[in-house]
């Protein structure tokens, strides 16, 4: 999975500034996905607009990283992508021309001034509102009340505080040290190399220099424009939750959620936290501010809602999961299970341990099935032959499971994905993928809208994963790609003697096992046709 670092738009001020010398990578923000953010609504008891027909605008679209592959996933829906740079709409535009979408649109507007002329279901603004004036940030707000559909979602992501007063340690260096001359390619190389020294040079057991070593190394693996919008640009405002809660109330939108729901409601995992929180009020907006001072957490993503959108309850239930569909990366854990005890893990090395024979058969059944999704009812059948009735075994489950759903160990969406498997006899990535891969962007966007790295041995045999060659071609196309010096595997180095047909064989019939089991975990196979 690529990382998908907070990457803020440009300045809000004529000709896109900086971002039309250095655009910044435009990938897929998973959590803005209409149809996570309808299961979210549904957790907390509101009936979202339906995300296949549903109208969808993003605020600060760049290139349309994040919208173009949902309108290639949800084609009888509307996309609408509003941004101030120029060359961030004309490339994305020329990809939806290439890739022959007819449901998107992007255009070249000031979020300032930009008046929606219709209304919308779903709004995302991600990366853009900390990042601009406060008039823009107001009318962000305003955009966001005048268009939503009565029951529509707005998701809009920030620097909060106090957690981001730690990082504006670091901004305030690479501001000193990059200047205000030259390329911001040039600018943003002059911060790194002062960050790194600094962070060097600074006492490695004092808390100074703890923060910047970690910043430092955090920094290396971001893109140039991420530094360039979150450190160099001339306007980034965290906020606390409070205050952007109290903002969006005056401007008629009342706060729902975060859209990474294990930051919304960290106290129900936390057996702690519920005594720390309870004596400082029961406001939701108190709630959510002291759970920012406990835990330092520098970003949000928050979904609102119009006011007069009814949210029923503040925190989610088990029975509200009933109606969605739920995947997790989760695995049975042999070594660590006890007769009486099963222990399991997901891909964060998280552990999960459970008593209940009922939930275990679950948590089974959901970790096999697993990227494709299922649902509470499918968990409950495959407990089936257990002496309790239905309800009562739907009650253990739901139990069980919420917690993983609240942790963000287990995902909801409001619709089901079922995908292809490795041993499909002729697996097929989704044609958009496809049509990414051949392009030469590094990445490529799964069917779970996560951006996926593109590996060499991947890229040589997408153009090939149509539907259309079974696994013995695929073998004999790989193998003939090594053969011509098209591709090179380690096992195989061209300094070395040619190896022999069956040597030459069974490394290409590895490595294509290997690669579609690697798409087969990243959700790109299509379930296979009937």
């Amino acid at each position: 999975m690529v990382e998908q670092p907070s990457l803020p738009i440009p300045p809000q001020k004529a000709a896109g500034g900086d971002y039309d010398l250095l655009p910044y990578p435009s990938m897929p923000i998973t959590r803005t996905q209409p149809a996570h953010l309808a299961a979210l609504a549904a957790l907390f008891g509101m009936s979202a607009p339906i995300v296949g027909r549903a109208r969808v605008l993003e605020l600060g679209c760049a290139a349309g990283g994040n919208i173009i592959p949902l309108a290639a996933q949800f084609q009888s829906a509307q996309f609408v992508g509003i941004d101030l740079a120029a060359r961030h709409i004309d490339d994305g535009r020329r990809r939806i021309a290439a890739y022959g979408l007819d449901n998107i649109s992007l255009q070249r507007a000031d979020l300032a001034s930009f008046v929606p002329g219709q209304p919308f279901d779903y709004v995302i603004c991600h990366g853009v509102f900390s990042w601009v004036p406060r008039p823009v940030q107001d009318a962000i707000l305003r955009i966001c009340r005048d268009a939503l559909t009565p029951n529509g979602l707005a998701t809009i992501s920030y620097n909060v505080l106090p957690g981001w007063h730690l990082r504006a340690v670091v901004r305030d260096i690479c501001l000193h040290y990059a200047g205000a001359d030259g390329a911001p390619q040039h600018r943003v190389a002059r911060a790194r190399a002062a960050l790194e020294q600094i962070a060097e040079a600074s006492p490695g057991d004092q808390p100074y220099g703890v923060l910047l070593r970690a910043e430092a190394s955090r920094l290396r693996h971001m893109p140039a424009a991420y530094i360039l919008g979150e450190f160099l640009a001339p306007d980034n405002a965290p906020c606390t939750v409070q205050d952007f809660i109290g903002r969006a109330g005056r401007n008629g939108l009342d706060y729902l959620c975060e859209a990474d729901l294990s930051a919304s409601v960290p106290q129900v995992l936390d057996p702690v936290l519920p005594d720390c929180l309870a004596p400082l009020g029961s406001s939701r907006t108190v709630t959510e501010q002291r759970i920012d001072l406990l835990t330092g957490r520098p970003f949000r993503c928050s979904v609102l809602v119009r006011q007069q959108a009814a949210i029923r309850h503040p925190l989610p239930s088990a029975e509200r999961l009933r109606p969605l569909h739920m995947s997790s990366p989760l695995h049975f854990d042999a070594a660590g299970s006890t007769d009486g005890t099963a222990m399991f893990r997901n891909g964060r090395i998280h552990l999960i341990e459970n008593g209940d024979p009922v939930a275990r058969r679950a948590l089974e059944c959901l970790a096999a099935a697993y990227p494709s999704t299922v649902t509470l009812d499918k968990l409950v059948a495959a407990s089936a032959g257990d002496t309790m009735d239905a309800d009562s075994i739907r009650a253990r489950i739901g139990d069980a499971l919420l917690p993983l759903v609240l942790s963000g160990q287990a995902s909801v969406s409001i619709l089901p994905l079922q995908l292809g498997h490795a041993a499909d006899e002729r697996p097929k990535v989704w044609a958009f993928a496809r049509m990414e891969a051949a392009s030469g962007q590094p990445w490529i966007t799964s069917l779970r809208h996560v951006g996926v790295p593109v590996r060499p041995i991947l890229r040589a045999l997408l153009p090939y994963l149509d539907g259309l060659h079974d696994q013995a071609t695929l073998c004999a196309l790989f193998a003939g790609a090594i053969t011509s010096g098209a591709l090179n595997v380690p096992e195989l180095p061209a300094d070395q003697p040619f190896p022999s047909p069956e040597r030459l064989n069974a490394v290409a019939g590895h490595h294509v096992e290997q690669t579609l089991r690697y798409c087969a975990r990243q959700a790109l196979l299509e379930l296979p046709a009937r």
